[in-house]
């Protein structure tokens, strides 16, 4: 009786596991970053549903972590497609170009997904029709995601 109960739990056991399994495989991960120019030619977005994350206060996001808010979409469920980031400067330098521009350069985070997602009206983002990364935008970070 005592190695059929344990023999119950095991199974039991091996169900849950497998089934917590199949839930973390419906999440997205990030499977490439690479880097973008969209200032030098015209950059076309893909179609899909856009967010802009809507960074605090009147100071650009110097430091701003955007592995942090990747980490939070991914534990969420949240299906992204890709995801671009531009970081915050206080200078401009074009490719190819020694001098920089001392302009005050905005930090943007755009994320795409294939349908609207209310989950990320609660992480500071706000939908958006016309994805832009802003001025000055030589050296954009490009996440590409894929579904597990």
């Amino acid at each position: 009786m005592k190695k059929l109960s344990c023999f119950v739990v095991l199974i039991i056991a091996a169900i849950f596991l497998t089934s917590c399994g199949s839930t973390l495989n419906k999440s997205t991960k990030v499977i490439n970053m690479v880097m973008e120019d969209h200032e030098s030619n015209a950059y076309e977005f893909p179609a899909g549903v856009y967010y802009a994350y809507q960074f605090q206060g009147d100071q650009p996001a110097y430091g701003f972590d955007e592995e942090l808010i990747i980490e939070q979409l991914v534990s969420k469920g949240i299906p992204v497609k890709n995801l671009w980031y531009k970081a915050a400067s206080s200078s401009c330098v074009p490719p190819g170009s020694d001098m920089a521009m001392t302009v005050m350069v905005e930090a943007v985070l755009l994320v795409q997904l294939k349908e609207a997602d209310d989950q990320l009206l609660q992480m500071q983002f706000a939908r958006t029709t016309t994805p832009t990364m802003g001025s000055c935008a030589y050296r954009v970070k490009k996440f590409i995601f894929q579904p597990r």
